[in-house]
């Protein structure tokens, strides 16, 4: 696991971050912890290093949701993908939190592997080589073929690039994520504190907020189970 701390925090203010990373180093988790989260804006690196920080202090829900913020600002960070598969199989949910079918699985991880500005930037790329290739087939006729098949490729690619961009925003803006970070939630039949437990859900358990009414939020595991639990036992990943 790569506990090291990220040497900077590209727009956050240097004295500050610097001095976080020092209550880290002195074993001054739950204040380092408090310092990271004054910085402003955040970025993947702060990210990384509030989750080690909170998996240090014994937080490691909260760290599972800091990493997770990291990861969608740097996809492909090796520490980053590192730390959160860590902390997940310490706790346990590194199969609970995976969807229960392989493409289901394939197709995430190959969304994930790119943030909605890179995606957005594939598609343009996509609009553009295949306007070329086909505008260029209309006047080169002996390598019109060639040019039809790229642009055909090109058009391809942008509907990958284009279905994967959508896919993010959609889900983004209509179904917020979150992760358990008490010890264990009572996902319940109904919003109602006495109501029938239908299932209990893990710390670190990520989930999907299908409904918000205040106090209660209907959640639903990557397996499809659901049920009502309190705003206190989740922390939104996509919040602060």
């Amino acid at each position: 696991m790569a506990f090291v701390l990220a040497s900077g925090a590209l727009a956050s203010p240097a004295n500050d971050f610097g001095a976080a990373n020092k209550l880290y180093d002195a074993g001054k988790f739950s204040d380092a912890v408090a310092a990271y989260e004054k910085i402003e804006p955040k970025t993947a690196a702060l990210y990384f290093n509030l989750g080690n920080a909170c998996f240090r202090a014994g937080e490691i829900g909260k760290a599972i949701v800091n990493y997770e913020r990291a990861r969608r600002l740097s996809p492909r960070d090796p520490d980053i993908l590192a730390n959160l598969r860590f902390a997940q199989q310490k706790l346990g949910v590194d199969e609970v939190n995976a969807p229960p079918k392989a493409w289901q699985r394939m197709m995430r991880s190959m969304i994930d592997s790119h943030t909605p500005g890179e995606w957005s930037a594939f598609e343009l790329v996509g609009i553009w080589l295949a306007t070329l290739a086909a505008g260029l087939a209309l006047w080169l006729r002996r390598v019109r073929t060639a040019l039809l098949v790229a642009s055909a490729a090109a058009f391809i690619w942008l509907v990958v690039a284009g279905s994967a961009l959508s896919y993010q925003k959609f889900n983004e803006w209509t179904t917020p994520h979150a992760v358990v970070v008490t010890r264990q939630a009572e996902a319940r039949f109904a919003p109602l504190p006495d109501s029938t437990v239908h299932v209990r859900l893990l710390e670190g358990t990520e989930i999907s907020v299908l409904e918000d009414r205040g106090q209660w939020l209907l959640v639903e595991r990557a397996d499809g189970q659901q049920g009502w639990v309190t705003r206190e036992a989740i922390e939104l990943i996509n919040a602060g």
